[in-house]
């Protein structure tokens, strides 16, 4: 009789072995992964970083668009104070920051005794805040703050020489609203207050001198080194006290001193 079961096909154990190492559909599955993973670390990299970059570049041009206006507004200043224009103004693309009129800073002239000759002029600073970064314009300068220390970016018009000193001190008075915070651009107008008034003739001849120069500022230290660098004036170490606001100047030519106040009206509109 013949046998009809279906004939036993026998597979050798190097068939077996050949047959099970066989993963070239795993290692397909598994490059595609790592890929994919290698893809989308790659653009998840480069998204952050250039996302960080362009930030930052950003907020470097917000700041810097800042400081161009502010020094329109010296400039503006200056020209009020030259020429007697009734007014100028100013603008300023805010950008999240605030703008305002802060508490007042002091400038005094005292003698070698240490009196006041004549009277304090005190003033507002004009000041701009963005996260860390400030920038102030107060007593004819203006300055970049960040946080650890400041700079400062224009400096005042005095003029020391010959045994004569001239410190013309400008000073902001606040006209309706003092702080601005908003995303768009606010107007600063500046108007003349006074023509400038001539606040005190010091002369050392007549026992009033030497003279010193006090300025009361959150900018002290740069008020600081623009006097260690700039002729006419030297720091008095002793009485300077950086920490708490307060910065001494000895003026080397006070034969005779003029001090000039120049008031001006500052208006925030927005």
């Amino acid at each position: 009789m013949t046998d009809r079961r279906s004939p036993t096909v026998s597979i050798g154990d190097g068939e077996r072995t050949a047959f099970a190492s066989d993963a070239r559909g795993v290692s397909n599955v598994v490059g595609y992964v790592l890929i994919f993973s290698l893809v989308t670390i790659t653009i998840g990299t480069v998204f952050a970083v250039g996302i960080t970059g362009l930030e930052d570049r950003q907020a470097a041009e917000r700041v810097a668009n800042v400081e161009r206006a502010f020094d329109v507004f010296d400039d503006n200043v200056r020209d009020v104070q030259r020429y007697g224009d009734p007014s100028r103004s100013t603008e300023i693309r805010l950008s999240g920051g605030t703008i305002s009129l802060t508490e007042p800073t002091a400038v005094e002239l005292r003698n070698a005794s240490g009196g006041l000759v004549g009277r304090s002029l005190d003033s507002r600073s004009l000041t701009y805040t963005s996260g860390d970064t400030t920038i102030a314009y107060e007593n004819g300068a203006w300055f970049r703050g960040d946080g650890t220390g400041a700079v400062m970016r224009s400096e005042p018009r005095f003029v020391a020489a010959d045994g004569r000193t001239t410190l013309p001190i400008v000073r902001l008075y606040p006209l309706g609203e003092e702080t601005v915070e908003q995303e768009g651009t606010v107007q600063i107008v500046v108007e003349r207050s006074s023509r400038p008034q001539l606040v005190e003739t010091a002369d050392a001849s007549a026992d009033d001198g030497p003279f010193d120069l006090w300025i009361e500022s959150p900018y002290a230290e740069a008020w600081e080194r623009y006097f260690v660098r700039t002729d006419g004036f030297s720091v008095n170490t002793d009485a300077t006290d950086t920490a708490n606001d307060t910065v001494v100047a000895h003026l080397n030519h006070s034969d005779t001193v003029f001090v000039a106040d120049d008031a001006v009206n500052v208006r925030l509109l927005r």
